[in-house]
């Protein structure tokens, strides 16, 4: 009996053994409840929140006073009906158009020997351009209207602030021809002290 007892493993180790089971799973359990643990989402509230708000189309005020220095279209009568067209670019919706106003070629004074003969026409137009936002490009061009064919462009210009106002120089206006319009736009006062300095540089020639 005494040899038997010595072959027995120590109780001791048994136990060691048995308990230390247990132990390990316990241990292990954290790691894995953690692993599986699903990563935070972002609160959809707080991500619509954070876009930046965009800006709501407003109309826009536009006055067209006046177009200097443009070329004749029609050889007979040495004349152009004129009348404008502004737009937004991409928005043909906001489209407005000025009356159609008749100007005759002229010597204008204080011109040079080579200066060409050109038209000036009141057109005295007060508007509004729908869906405008700040940024948009606004598109003029002016035209000489035609009844047995398609109108003449006497000259186009973009303008992107919405707050221009004054001499608006138009590009294509013909060759030897500086053409521009008196626009403003908004209800700045950019126009009134365009024409207020015209009249003085006028008065000094």
């Amino acid at each position: 009996s005494s040899l038997a007892s010595l072959n027995d493993p120590p109780a001791f180790v048994a136990m060691g053994c048995i308990a230390s089971k247990p132990a390990v799973a316990a241990s292990a359990a954290p790691a894995l409840a953690a692993q599986s643990t699903p990563a935070a989402q972002p609160d959809k509230n707080l991500l619509a929140e954070a876009k930046p708000e965009e800006a709501k189309p407003t109309g826009l005020k536009i006055q067209i006073a006046s177009a200097h220095g443009l070329r004749s279209a029609d050889l007979i009568g040495n004349k152009s009906d004129v009348y404008v067209e502004v737009e937004i670019e991409g928005k043909s919706d906001s489209k407005v158009t000025t009356a159609v106003v008749t100007g005759t070629a002229s010597k204008k004074e204080g011109a040079g020997e080579n200066d060409k003969n050109s038209i000036d026409v009141d057109l005295q137009f007060v508007g509004e351009l729908k869906g405008y936002v700040a940024g948009d490009k606004i598109l003029f061009t002016v035209k000489d209207k035609d009844f047995l064919k398609s109108d003449d462009s006497l000259g186009k210009a973009t303008v992107t602030e919405g707050g221009f106002g004054g001499k608006l120089v138009l590009e294509g206006a013909g060759e030897g021809f500086q053409a521009h319009l008196m626009v403003q736009l908004g209800d700045g006062t950019g126009m009134e002290e365009a024409k207020k300095a015209a009249v003085v540089a006028a008065a000094s020639m």
